[in-house]
């Protein structure tokens, strides 16, 4: 009986797994793809040196005698660290996937953090130096508080969390509060208030124990009460 185009295509991915599939087979898209440097845009994240980076700025410069080169300003995404780079416009970079996923968080342990996720009920811990914002964000950790993480696929290491950071701003519960902290020039009194998650910070005098509160954690500023 004749082999049909697909059982043929069956019987050569087992005898050789690296052929070429043949005009018409359906097949899966590669997951990493290299780009010109000329077409990566502000936002990518692209494979350099080994690591994983984040393209902050672009600019497409001409040399003279028909010459160019693509200047960036790339971040590492592991340890924020920033460069400049020169490329050739002929060159080109492998392009990466990084992926914000919802989790909440559980507990601290250590210099580890507990997440988990609602939808599948996985729990992974990471460092809390991964933590975008560093230590004074992690301060601002609250229990069920929800949280993004970051999900890096490389071609070495496969899908792997790789930072997470606090939402914007967050509603905390005054714990107490203590006497006037300072005027400011328009007259506003400020005090300190202790947080149910043991953060302090500068707050209005008329916010009392039990309010609840709007906060910035980027800037660690009261934006108002909660009614």
């Amino acid at each position: 009986m004749p082999f049909t185009l697909l059982a043929l295509a069956k019987q050569a991915s087992v005898r050789w797994p690296h052929a070429l599939p043949r005009s018409g087979t359906i097949i899966s898209a590669k997951r990493f793809y290299k780009l010109s440097v000329s077409a990566i845009k502000k936002g990518q994240i692209v494979q350099f040196k080994e690591k994983p980076w984040k393209v902050l700025a672009r600019d497409h410069v001409s040399t003279g005698r028909g010459g160019a080169v693509v200047k960036m300003e790339l971040q590492d995404i592991l340890s924020s660290a920033k460069i400049n780079e020169r490329f050739k416009s002929g060159d080109s970079l492998e392009i990466l996937n990084l992926a914000d996923e919802p989790y909440q968080y559980l507990y601290s342990e250590g210099d580890k953090v507990h997440l988990l996720n609602l939808e599948t009920f996985e729990e992974i811990e990471m460092a809390s130096s991964k933590c975008e914002g560093g230590d004074r964000s992690v301060d601002m950790l609250e229990d069920s508080m929800p949280i993004s993480v970051s999900f890096l696929t490389t071609p070495e290491h496969g899908r792997q969390p790789c930072t997470f950071k606090l939402p914007s701003n967050y509603t905390y519960t005054v714990q107490s509060v203590v006497d006037r902290a300072g005027q400011a020039a328009k007259g506003t009194v400020y005090k300190t208030a202790h947080l149910t998650n043991g953060a302090k910070l500068q707050v209005p005098e008329f916010v009392n124990e039990g309010d609840k509160i709007i906060v910035d954690i980027e800037t660690m500023k009261y934006i108002k009460r909660e009614l």
